[in-house]
């Protein structure tokens, strides 16, 4: 298999409307999902020493899709934490696409041993329309997965990442699903 051009982008930050997009908030107020998939993000992308998008939070939805289309990405993995309720990793792919099956399955099971949580798997999730309902994974040209780390609404998974130990022990558990996966 041929060495992949992948890319690591953190989700939320920036909003539609030039606003802070939080993503989902615990249940205290105190973390924000970007601020802790940043992290995360950041230590996959160190691992696999590949690309990472929207670090710094300045790129709303549409503009990250811009951007992973004008560029030449054979992967993209966009970071996020859960909410509503639940426990472990899942990760969303292209309805047609064994490679994100394939990696979406690695990186459950990568998290969920690290942090010996429930995995929830790798999934498809389409709209009402039959069209994948993540635009990330819907509008992008490369292979693209969302992946969900673990709940910021369950205080169980949301003690794991709130530290830099934990979410580096995260990140690299991506980077080695990915690794293992594409490279």
């Amino acid at each position: 298999m041929a060495k992949k051009k992948i890319c690591i982008i953190v989700g939320h930050g920036k909003s539609d409307t030039g606003g802070y997009d939080s993503g989902a908030v615990s249940l205290d107020g105190r973390y924000h999902e970007f601020r802790i998939a940043r992290e995360i993000a950041k230590y996959a992308s160190d691992y696999l020493g590949c690309d990472i998008m929207n670090y710094e939070g300045n790129l709303n939805l549409h503009q990250r899709i811009k951007a992973v289309n004008a560029a030449d990405y054979d992967f993209i993995a966009e970071v996020h934490l859960n909410a509503g309720g639940g426990t472990g990793p899942e990760v969303y792919y292209y309805h047609g696409s064994p490679t994100g099956l394939k990696t979406g399955k690695a990186i459950c099971k990568e998290i969920a041993s690290e942090f010996s949580v429930r995995n929830r798997g790798a999934k498809v999730k389409l709209g009402k329309n039959g069209k994948d309902y993540f635009a990330i994974i819907r509008d992008t040209r490369p292979t693209a997965i969302l992946i969900e780390t673990l709940f910021i609404d369950r205080i169980s998974d949301l003690t794991k990442l709130t530290s830099a130990e934990g979410q580096k022990r995260c990140g690299q558990a991506i980077g080695r699903a990915l690794k293992n996966t594409l490279l």
